[in-house]
């Protein structure tokens, strides 16, 4: 016998055999995890959702009322960084609007399926893991500034850029939190980076700082072309998760990284050296990175913005084309419109216009979760490069009134005292809550720092799957040499799912029988239903359905349940009805075989049921001989349905529950034999715990 979640046929009498699958490079533009099916009257598939998908389940309008009607937006947010669901964020609560937003879209998995078709959908999940924990990656990220260490230490002069004994991090970082975040919820996080001095800093008694030299910026981005080497002393003035923007004196442009860009290794208004070559793509000049130098940061101040509306949208568009090969440095605009998904894509309209729209180029998941379909945007950004050619890519920097990305500090140099004196420092990070009312550090939560990524043997500061469950038992086996049998521990780091880099990533570590074990991502499988809604258009719908597929045969799987309906006939009925005294004495409905009986037709031997008239008015003349043949297969069946399968369903799933506001069936494919075989299937519908009741069977739909 047979029993998972994966069905094999419909309900209707339809036997659906699954299609094999071949990889395909076609379905890279439309979803991750998807192969496409080989179409043969297939009516049930499997797809495994992609952080990608989970993403885009999040920035769903519909998903989003949803989670603010629950007050889960948080979490929401959360699962969309992450890339998995919660037990808060659940895909049966989230996946229907996400299905449904899938519908003509082709090369979807579902898109050719008709109404009653099934969909069992893969993903990823960790129920282990607290709910609000997974809020950490929905957080604030803040790196203590120059002009905050300034504002800890009391002086523009007398100050160094670290925390020391005079000034703790401890004491110092919930007063600097609540300034940079006034009106931070409760149960909000945040990710704070900071330098540690062991000693305090020594001031001197001179008034006079050492002079500091200025930061020059070069004038060479405007006149830049394909083929130059350049070097750029400039501000990094926009940021996105493939590159930044960078502006000297003369103009701006883009620096391209590709992807494993870690977006927080930036701060806009970080003075920059960077030089490379200059290459052209997409009608946008961009630079390609040979050596990179930061220093300290500044003040931004974007220049006056080109509005962009229906009157110079086409003009800009044809602007760029005409630079495809030269390409064009990057310039300011503003632009507002509305939302419009195209299948996995956003693109934002200007009033007026439908054959040009505005595209966010390498955004963060914290502006793609909100762009819901209709929503009204306004953003400023560097207009780059274009796609197509009526597509305009711009590299926002602010979008619906939110800096982008959202910082409140600056990243810092050289940590120096004012009189020039470096001071030995470490760099830290830690979290912090607010709960209301004041911030404070969480415990037993550590951050993953720059020298542990070098120690992990990482080129970048994150870490993949691979590298997570190799180096963090060691971490923690490092950080918590005391733990005790039970002691459970997080751990915050940046982890790159194999496309993007997902900072302020949570996993737990529990010390178990003298040893640490991390957390992993289970892949847990739901299936859905493509039904229609009142107004006739397709809606899928959660299905929690328990399906128990019986193969027929001798000596198949499904022996041992038919085993028990021939038992329960035998106990129920011969013995009180015909006083049989042994399974095997051939009295009453059981044959003297022992394995199949006539009271239900069951059949543990041959597998199947056996609905032949003949047959049962040969086993039991007494009660069948007196009925025509239909009389006896129409008593055979109604046995079957109302006594002997909820029965023997109570005796095998004694646990089985109703379902949470969403009906619980046991559906059974079986196959019945009244001279040939057919294949049928029986369904319950779960009442009370291990009751069962008769919902359907499709050997009744010809009657």
């Amino acid at each position: 016998m047979k029993l998972n979640n994966i069905p094999k046929i419909l309900l209707g009498g339809t036997i659906v055999v699954l299609a094999g699958c071949s990889e395909n490079a076609w379905n890279d533009k439309m979803l991750d995890g998807f192969e496409e099916p080989v179409i043969e009257d297939v009516e049930t598939v499997t797809y495994t959702m992609t952080a990608s998908d989970i993403s885009k389940l999040a920035s769903l309008k519909k998903n989003i009322e949803l989670a603010q009607a629950a007050g889960q937006l948080q979490e929401l947010a959360a699962v969309a960084a992450q890339g998995y669901f919660t037990e808060t964020i659940t895909p049966q609560v989230y996946a229907p609007a996400w299905l449904d937003s899938l519908a003509g879209v082709k090369g979807s998995p579902v898109y050719y399926l008709d109404n009653g078709s099934t969909l069992q959908l893969s993903f990823p999940t960790s129920q282990d893991l607290p709910a609000e924990l997974t809020q950490i990656t929905a957080g604030k990220s803040m790196t203590v500034s120059e002009e905050q260490y300034q504002t800890v230490w009391g002086s523009e002069t007398d100050y160094t850029e670290a925390f020391a004994p005079a000034h703790t991090a401890a004491s110092e970082i919930p007063g600097l939190l609540a300034t940079a975040y006034p009106d931070a919820d409760a149960d909000t996080y945040a990710v704070v980076t900071y330098n540690v001095a062991a000693q305090n800093p020594n001031f001197g008694s001179s008034d006079t700082p050492t002079p500091e030299v200025p930061f020059e910026q070069s004038s060479v981005i405007g006149t830049a072309k394909v083929g130059d080497d350049l070097d750029i002393a400039g501000i990094v003035t926009a940021i996105c998760t493939r590159g930044y923007i960078v502006t000297d004196k003369s103009g701006s442009m883009l620096v391209y990284v590709a992807s494993g860009f870690v977006m927080d290794d930036y701060t806009i208004g970080t003075q920059i050296k960077v030089s490379g070559a200059v290459s052209a793509y997409n009608g946008g000049l961009q630079l390609t990175i040979d050596t990179e130098e930061k220093a300290k940061t500044e003040a931004v101040v974007y220049p006056a913005a080109t509005l962009i509306d229906k009157n110079n949208i086409a003009e800009l568009a044809e602007e760029i084309n005409g630079g495809k090969n030269s390409g064009i440095t990057a310039r300011y605009v503003t632009v507002k419109g509305t939302n419009k998904k195209s299948g996995t894509y956003n693109n934002i309209y200007v009033e007026g216009i439908d054959n040009f729209d505005v595209s966010l180029y390498y955004a963060p998941t914290s502006v793609t979760s909100l762009l819901t379909d209709g929503l009204e945007v306004n953003l400023s950004g560097y207009l780059s490069s274009r796609s197509g050619s009526n597509h305009l890519n711009i590299i926002v920097t602010e979008f619906n009134g939110a800096k982008v990305p959202e910082t409140a500090t600056a990243k810092t140099a050289a940590v120096v005292s004012r009189g020039g004196v470096e001071m030995t420092t470490t760099t830290e990070s830690a979290v912090y809550q607010f709960n209301g009312s004041k911030w404070a550090a969480v415990k037993n939560i550590t951050v993953l720092t720059h020298d542990d990524y070098v120690a992990m043997n990482q080129s970048r500061d994150n870490i993949n799957a691979t590298a997570a469950a190799t180096y963090l038992p060691l971490y923690f086996q490092k950080t918590y040499p005391y733990a005790q049998d039970g002691d459970t521990r997080y751990v915050v780091y940046n982890f790159y799912n194999g496309s993007t880099t997902v900072n302020n990533y949570v996993s737990r570590g529990e010390f178990v029988e003298n040893a640490w074990t991390v957390n992993t991502i289970n892949t847990e499988m739901s299936q859905f239903v493509l039904t229609k809604d009142t107004n006739g258009y397709p809606k899928w719908i959660y299905d929690p359905s328990i399906y128990i597929d019986l193969p027929s045969g001798r000596n198949s799987s499904s022996a041992p349940f038919y085993q028990a309906c021939v038992d329960w006939v035998y106990n129920n009925v011969d013995v009180p009805e015909f006083g049989s005294t042994s399974i095997t004495s051939g009295v009453g409905y059981v044959t003297s075989f022992g394995n199949n009986e006539y009271y239900a037709g069951t059949s543990a031997y041959q597998g199947n049921v056996d609905l032949r008239p003949t047959a049962a008015k040969g086993q039991t003349p007494s009660i069948y001989s007196k009925m025509s043949d239909d009389e006896i297969v129409s008593t055979m069946k109604k046995h079957f349905e109302e006594n002997v399968m909820p029965a023997v369903l109570h005796e095998m799933y004694p646990d089985a529950q109703p379902g949470n506001g969403v009906n619980q069936y046991y559906v059974i494919s079986f196959v019945m034999y009244n001279g040939s075989s057919h294949d049928e299937v029986i369904r319950y519908l779960v009442t009370a715990p291990g009751t069962f009741e008769f919902v359907d069977c499709t050997w009744n739909d010809a009657e």
